[in-house]
């Protein structure tokens, strides 16, 4: 008798990219902010996308890019938000088929794009100067103006009093939908437009059906929720990090009273970050303003784990000193802190791993210097204890809490709680159950 043949099953095959179901909901976003001139020597797109399996190993799943745009040139100080053409890339970043390249190859790695998108004002020589006047903000005596209340010299304050400049700006944007296949948007110094805009933006982007566009806003403002945003800026709560973790030394409950803010103020889904590219521009980097490498873990431990959607800046993960530009080259070194990417990557595998991170109601125990706290979903628990201080603090563990065994995902282990609990300088103990 013959031998019986095996049938050989192929191989199962990545299914491409489905903007409709692979773009993950607004609550289960891992943001990772790429600055391109700080990411590389080179400074370009390409090199983004030479990355991006290292971007990917963070467990990040959306991508926000900074401005890529051709930029202005008169009275231009380098900043990539004075923008010369919406619809071109400024050829010190590469071109739009960079772009283009880096969308699908993130796409490949089931990773969305948004763009960093800058409404509130052009460059002094965008074409509109020109073309259209009317299109921006003229003092009495007919002159264009920088942005009000600012020192933005560099740039040129647009007029949204005028529909026709929704039109040209909302067509712009659609245009990196469309052509290009960005999957939505974070929206610059969105407090300085006005409403009547962001609503008639919204609805007309939210109106292309065949994709599911995310949207991150630069802003505080309760109506902007009202307008179609759903994820809203919370400066405030970065402002208490800074308080606590800083110099200030300020009481861990804080942060509480911040979160609870924000929730009584918008229904909006807040971003939680420890630095974004301003912060770590015109201030310091974590490392620099808290103090120290676990000082800034402690830190990006509480922006992923509190709640909110956390954010990483490019850099943030080895723990960059100092400043970083984004006015200018200042390439991060990459080989800086030796495994404490990994440590951010573990942050960002235990908000993926247990939903409770996600979507599970906030239970705070109040301590001045330890942000202690339960994250509860469907009877899943998850206990957070994050020392803000540089010197070894004692936690006095509720008693409702002792006697209680629980997995370690810090350090994988069983640990019981028992009256108290011993925490290191700026310690992390995430234990579940």
């Amino acid at each position: 008798m013959a031998a019986a043949t095996l049938a050989c099953r192929p191989e199962p095959q990545p299914q491409p990219w489905n903007s409709l179901t692979d773009v993950v909901d607004t609550e289960d976003l891992l943001l990772y902010e790429v600055n391109p001139r700080a990411h590389s020597s080179a400074g370009t797109i390409a090199a983004v996308t030479a990355d991006l399996d290292r971007i990917k190993s963070l467990h990040v799943n959306t991508l926000w890019l900074m401005p890529v745009f051709k930029m202005g040139d008169l009275k231009a100080v380098g900043s990539p938000y004075c923008v010369a053409d919406y619809r071109s890339v400024d050829s010190e970043f590469g071109t739009i088929d960079d772009v283009k390249a880096l969308v699908a190859a993130a796409h490949d790695r089931k990773m969305a794009v948004i763009m960093d998108w800058v409404a509130n004002h052009t460059a002094w020589d965008h074409p509109w100067i020109a073309q259209h006047p009317e299109w921006y903000t003229q003092n009495a005596a007919g002159q264009i103006i920088h942005p009000p209340g600012t020192n933005w010299q560099d740039v040129a304050d647009l007029n949204y009093a005028r529909p026709e400049l929704h039109a040209a700006m909302i067509d712009a944007m659609k245009f990196w939908v469309n052509e290009v296949g960005v999957d939505g948007f974070r929206f610059d110094a969105a407090d300085y437009v006005p409403f009547a805009f962001w609503k008639s933006a919204m609805d007309s982007l939210k109106g292309i059906t065949d994709r599911k566009l995310l949207f991150l806003t630069e802003g505080e403002r309760p109506d902007h929720y009202q307008a179609g945003m759903p994820l809203l800026y919370g400066w405030n709560w970065n402002y208490q990090l800074q308080q606590v973790f800083g110099d200030a030394q300020a009481p861990a409950t804080q942060l509480f009273a911040a979160h609870n803010a924000e929730k009584t103020a918008s229904p909006a889904v807040r971003l939680r970050f420890a630095t974004n590219h301003d912060q770590s521009a015109w201030e310091a980097t974590p490392v620099t303003l808290f103090g120290g490498v676990e000082a800034s873990f402690a830190a990006q431990a509480a922006a992923v784990l509190m709640g909110g959607v956390p954010l990483m800046y490019s850099g943030q993960e080895v723990g960059e000193s100092g400043t970083t530009s984004f006015f200018a080259k200042d390439p991060v070194n990459w080989s800086a802190n030796p495994g404490l990417s990994d440590r951010f990557a573990q942050l960002y595998a235990l908000r993926v791993a247990h939903p409770e991170l996600r979507y599970g109601s906030l239970k705070p125990y109040a301590h001045p210097n330890v942000l202690a706290f339960e994250r509860e979903l469907d009877g899943d628990r998850v206990l957070v204890f994050i020392n803000t201080r540089t010197t070894a603090v004692t936690f006095n563990v509720p008693t409702a809490l002792r006697e209680t065994t629980w997995d370690d995902l810090i350090s994988p282990k069983s640990v019981t709680l028992g009256a108290s609990l011993a925490l290191n300088a700026h310690e992390v103990r995430v234990l579940a159950k």
